[in-house]
């Protein structure tokens, strides 16, 4: 299993993801799942969650089609973010209907993605790519997307996002919300890839990888955990409880 996720604010934009890819008794395999590109006019952040065969062949023809002599389709050539992801979901379903043929059989070889970034002159957004090709965007209300295993980071995004939240903050509620996912779910594990992009910069000058003993992460994730403690001490008590 996998997470990951973007949030968009005014400031700009935001992106972490695990790294594991399997959590055995004996055997934990990592494979970052995010893929970054800043060349001239445009930035892209690219993460994914699924069927990690298909996740690696997408991210190959990626590459492959940048380094090709006279390429009918690359992230150069794409004129807006909607044609970048129209092309991965080309890409996702030509390699995953690949790794059907070959297994021979009908169990689910797709992955999600979630793209984001900016093209100069364009406003920097985010999108999710679905297995089947279609992509959505992020609405103002809500503005975040994850993949993968979601249920557990999401209440805090739910609480602390939206538009108008400082980049920094939406950064710090991005690496809690992959820490509390990965103290509920063992199949989520660092390194943590993490961007931070700001608007009309045009340059991934923001980039980490953080293990849990990171002084960074660390420090984040202590004290999140004390404050976390001191507020449920100092919530209202019940009546009955001055009877005790």
């Amino acid at each position: 299993m996998s997470y990951c996720l973007a949030i968009k604010v005014n400031e700009g934009l935001v992106f972490a993801s695990d790294s594991r890819t399997n959590a055995g008794l004996d055997n934990v395999n990592t494979y970052s799942k995010m893929f970054t590109y800043n060349v001239g006019d445009r930035a892209f952040v690219i993460l994914t969650a699924g069927n990690l065969a298909t996740s690696q062949a997408v991210y190959h023809q990626l590459e492959k089609d940048l380094n090709a002599p006279n390429p009918e389709i690359n992230l150069n050539l794409c004129e807006d973010l909607e044609a970048v992801a129209a092309y991965i979901g080309q890409l996702s379903i030509a390699s995953s209907n690949q790794s059907l043929e070959v297994q021979s059989q009908s169990s689910l070889m797709g992955s999600n993605f979630i793209l984001g970034g900016q093209i100069r002159n364009q406003d920097p957004n985010i999108l999710m790519i679905y297995p089947e090709g279609n992509y959505i965007y992020a609405s103002s209300e809500r503005p975040f997307l994850q993949i993968g295993e979601t249920k557990y980071g999401k209440p805090i995004l739910d609480r602390m996002i939206n538009k108008n939240t400082p980049i920094g903050d939406s950064a710090r509620v991005a690496l809690l919300s992959l820490d509390s996912t990965m103290r509920s779910d063992l199949t989520v594990g660092p390194p943590i890839d993490f961007v931070v992009y700001k608007k009309d910069q045009m340059h991934l000058n923001y980039q980490g990888r953080y293990k849990l003993k990171s002084p960074y992460f660390k420090e984040l994730s202590d004290t999140w955990a004390q404050k976390l403690s001191e507020a449920v001490h100092s919530l209202p008590q019940f009546d009955w409880e001055e009877d005790i």
